[in-house]
């Protein structure tokens, strides 16, 4: 079924959807499509219920367009997210009284009940203990709820900038992290973590290397005259034109569909 399915990243932006579909194919990956849906001029203005009702109106015909066989990354922002780093539990626990332990920390960090937190987890080797990543539900359940309203099979939401890590394999050897820009804000990744940072506190790909200790960071993009840069769309064995003149805006959309399995 892995081979027969289409393997879709879905990038909500601030003007725009960014939506790309891959296929396991013999040897690596085939571009099978790709789509950037404009969002209404008001969109950052719109109500919270205005923009469900928005969102679902721009893909609904994009929805059409997708095979019965489709598993869909879908990206909520990193900078929505919280991180943290918890020791292991005194005693050793079944997989669902661990992951009972590690709502209840992270729900006393942030005096929150642990129901109103959506929450994943990772051993973390480096520190002993787990790597947990964290959202409030009501942040969270908007995209869930769009997602049933256009019957998708989601089989993840990612922050975006962890997207980025799908990546690193493919970097050069030295190079510490990946970076990638929109129009506010930098999105990064390492081996060690993901984040943001605004552009306001790092104007330059220099600024932010300097900002996260990571010398050797790269920038993701497919502009040919940029130094010290990633292209994601090489990691893409197959590929068919016409391809996008916004190419960049589909960096986070092919992170996530590398991501992304049925």
């Amino acid at each position: 079924m892995a081979f027969g399915c289409w393997q879709i990243g879905l990038h909500i932006q601030q003007d725009k959807i960014a939506a790309l579909a891959l296929q396991r194919v013999r040897g690596g990956w085939a571009l099978r499509r790709w789509w950037l849906l404009p969002l209404p001029a008001d969109f950052s203005t719109l109500s919270p219920s205005q923009t469900e009702n928005a969102l679902v109106a721009a893909l609904s015909a994009w929805r059409r367009e997708l095979p019965w066989q489709h598993a869909v990354s879908l990206a909520f922002p990193a900078h929505r997210t919280l991180q943290k780093t918890l020791p292991q539990a005194a005693m050793t626990l079944r997989d669902s009284e661990q992951a009972q332990w590690i709502a209840s920390a992270m729900a006393q960090q942030v005096a929150m009940e642990p129901s109103a937190l959506c929450f994943d987890y990772q051993p973390n080797i480096q520190a002993e203990g787990w790597s947990v990543t964290a959202a409030q539900r009501k942040d969270v359940e908007p995209l869930q709820r769009i997602a049933r309203a256009l019957r998708l099979h989601v089989t993840a939401i990612t922050p975006d900038a962890c997207a980025l890590r799908h990546f690193l394999p493919w970097l050069s050897h030295g190079a510490s992290g990946l970076a990638w820009q929109d129009d506010a804000r930098w999105l990064w990744a390492g081996a060690a973590g993901w984040g943001s940072v605004l552009q306001a506190e790092a104007s330059s790909l220099h600024q932010l290397s300097t900002r996260l200790a990571m010398p050797e960071l790269v920038r993701c993009t497919a502009q040919a005259d940029a130094v010290s840069c990633f292209d994601p769309w090489s990691v893409i064995g197959q590929i068919q034109p016409p391809l996008p003149t916004d190419s960049d805006a589909f960096a986070i959309a092919i992170g996530l569909a590398l991501g992304a399995q049925a």
